[in-house]
């Protein structure tokens, strides 16, 4: 359905914008989910292009101060943005999930947007937990 609001659940875990009929767009679907290019972190501040998105639910290990793992899962959301050129980027962080969300509702889902690349600044912002990332669209 066209604009509709994208909630990951039990039922629906994953979303993806990207629907591969061909050879070659499974290919690039595949290898953006798996073999990522790119992580988020790498464009703080910096403008991006997308075209299509991937959300899937996830369950993630809380580590300490010293990346040790404390036992403690958290339940998260694995973001994919692929670019027009087919490159992944991949982050873990709930805040692109929200601004993705927020974005959705107001300028549609990805096959809402003719071909056309949503380009966005990649922002990262502290919160009372630690830092978290949004998206500003340019």
């Amino acid at each position: 359905m066209k604009n509709e609001i994208v909630r990951l659940t039990e039922e629906t875990p994953v979303y993806c914008s990207l629907v591969a009929t061909s050879r070659k767009e499974k290919a690039i679907l595949y290898n953006a989910v798996e073999n990522p290019t790119h992580k988020i972190s790498e464009f703080i501040n910096k403008n991006i292009k997308f075209i299509n998105v991937h959300l899937e639910k996830i369950q993630f290990m809380e580590k300490d101060e010293n990346g040790e793992p404390t036992g403690v899962v958290h339940d998260g959301v694995k973001t994919v943005l692929i670019t027009p050129e087919g490159d992944g980027i991949i982050c873990n962080s709930n805040g692109i999930a929200r601004s993705l969300l927020s974005m959705f509702q107001i300028f549609g889902t990805p096959d809402t947007w003719d071909g056309e690349p949503m380009e966005v600044t990649v922002k990262q912002i502290e919160t009372p937990k630690g830092r978290t990332f949004k998206l500003e669209v340019v």
